[in-house]
């Protein structure tokens, strides 16, 4: 793990490179990335939590995880299966339209990313944070793990009375 460290090494993949290279390898062939990607149970950590248990330090706050998928119980038959996503202090809430991608090569349909939301705490008294995921499918093997990227982004929040509001016209 420490030649991955060294000086000038910065761990940025590209889409197609998680969806392709790690994502699929890890669902094949059961490789081995741990030196750079850990298998983490996502739902059993709070986002603060994730970052001590990636294999990498990385003053750019962004972190890679493998996780397996885990579904919600259902007691209806014909309902679709619902991935869990809930942590003992919030829950990570889907977010806008899911983001095809596709291989930069081929140009086929390899997969997709859900990006999600951090909300601390549960039901109507839950509050968003500024912690995102970025979670990757692929649509090529069949699905036993997804990997998240958890970029931390920070989104100041500036209160605006109602005599500050021609300043953001």
């Amino acid at each position: 793990m420490d030649n991955f460290n060294g000086m000038g090494y910065r761990f940025h993949p590209t889409e197609d490179e998680i969806i392709n290279h790690f994502l699929e390898s890890k669902m094949k062939c059961g490789t081995d990335f741990s030196a750079v990607i850990k298998e983490v149970d996502i739902s059993n950590f709070e986002p603060w939590e994730l970052p001590v248990h990636s294999p990498l330090s990385s003053d750019d706050q962004e972190w890679y995880f493998f996780s397996t998928i885990a579904y919600k119980p259902s007691n209806k038959s014909t309902s679709r299966r619902v991935i869990e996503r809930t942590t003992r202090a919030g829950f990570w809430k889907v977010t806008g339209k899911d983001r095809e991608i596709y291989d930069d090569n081929s140009g086929q349909l390899i997969g997709k990313r859900k990006v999600l939301v951090f909300y601390q705490g549960h039901g109507s008294n839950a509050v968003k944070t500024n912690w995102a995921m970025h979670e990757y499918h692929s649509q090529t093997v069949h699905q036993a793990y997804i990997c998240s990227h958890l970029p931390y982004i920070f989104l100041p929040c500036i209160p605006v009375s109602q005599d500050d509001h021609h300043l953001f016209q």
